[in-house]
């Protein structure tokens, strides 16, 4: 199975369940290829915050293995706050995690995506677009 993703900024509901696999465009992204987003957003905000949030969904996943969901506010928050050290401990403790449930992802890449992940949610710091996250899986 191959997945496909990307976090991304957008101004509202609306203008997030536009994007997706086959669609272009120009919103701020963070690609998150070969992860499964909906369960390392929760798992991430639980190391960050000491909290989960449920997903609020924007386009349920159907038969077509597609979907869009609103990152929590209390994680964007926690991303665009958290420093160097944060983000590593918390990316290398995900990539543990993931790798005893099966799945793989090299501890350099998890600390790659968090970084780049935290810079994204900085960008938009309490003002402008949320961020969301697309991902497919066939």
């Amino acid at each position: 199975m191959v997945l496909v993703g990307e976090f991304f900024l957008a101004e509202d509901d609306e203008s997030a369940g536009r994007v997706g696999p086959r669609r272009s465009h120009d919103l701020p992204a963070v690609p998150c290829d070969g992860i499964y987003p909906d369960d390392a957003v929760p798992r991430w905000e639980t190391l960050l915050t000491g909290a989960e949030s449920p997903l609020r969904y924007v386009v349920p996943m159907a038969n077509d293995g597609f979907t869009v969901f609103a990152v929590p506010q209390a994680l964007s928050t926690a991303l665009a706050g958290a420093g160097a050290d944060q983000l590593r401990t918390t990316a290398l403790t995900w990539a543990e995690t993931v790798s005893e449930m099966g799945d793989e992802i090299a501890s350099g890449s998890a600390v790659d995506l968090l970084e780049r992940l935290s810079a994204l949610a900085m960008s938009r710091a309490g003002r402008g677009p949320s961020l969301y996250c697309w991902y497919f899986a066939p």
